[in-house]
């Protein structure tokens, strides 16, 4: 059930755009499908760290204060619907209109992508929101790197699959066009979501 949850908010939280999709989509355009890859590349590696350095915050915290974990889990599901209502509420744009073929080793291309997702304040909030979610007293440490490990690799899988799609000029447009309604679709489900957690959750503060 901890790894379904995790999959299933992974996947959409990967699949949102945001600062992650907008350069992955710049290097396809702009540099090319290699470059665009090893952006993906250096993207799945931000991942690592950020599981990581949930991993090495949380687990104590949670583990050993059910009330922190509660609040955690609050705040978490208050996020997701934040985001979902961002998403819903707001039409979205991806500005795909680069020019020029600069040449780009990489490297370059892979530390672009590293740094845009470590710096990226949304996948800090997020990886602290799903690891207080999905984890309980019983979760192990190995576990947890274990879905950090997949959250990397279908990260890495995912803007691949981009890299490859916007280096198709009638797939690019195609996507383009469908783009603000798969963002509100997505919104939706992370209401959804949000309001089973919540649902779950509240119950507990008259208990």
């Amino acid at each position: 059930m901890e790894f379904l949850t995790i999959a299933i908010l992974h996947f959409f939280a990967v699949s949102s755009p945001g600062p992650d999709f907008i350069v992955v989509t710049r290097q396809s355009i702009r540099l090319g499908r290699s470059a665009a890859i090893f952006t993906s590349l250096g993207i799945a590696s931000g991942i690592l760290i950020h599981s990581l350095a949930a991993m090495t915050g949380l687990t104590y915290i949670i583990s050993s204060n059910p009330l922190v974990f509660f609040y955690l889990k609050i705040f978490g599901s208050a996020y997701i619907a934040y985001l979902g209502l961002i998403s819903v509420l707001k039409s979205s744009s991806v500005d795909i209109n680069f020019s020029g073929k600069a040449e780009l080793d990489s490297f370059s291309s892979y530390r672009i992508g590293f740094i845009t997702n470590v710096l990226n304040p949304k996948a800090i909030i997020f990886f602290i929101t799903v690891f207080s979610i999905v984890l309980d007293s019983s979760t192990s440490i190995i576990l947890l790197g274990l879905y950090g490990a997949y959250m990397s690799v279908a990260t890495f899988a995912w803007f691949s699959f981009i890299s490859l799609a916007f280096t198709n000029n009638f797939i690019v447009d195609k996507y383009t066009k469908f783009l603000p309604v798969f963002e509100k679709f997505l919104g939706c489900i992370l209401l959804i979501i949000a309001f089973q957690i919540l649902m779950y959750e509240l119950p507990k503060l008259n208990g």
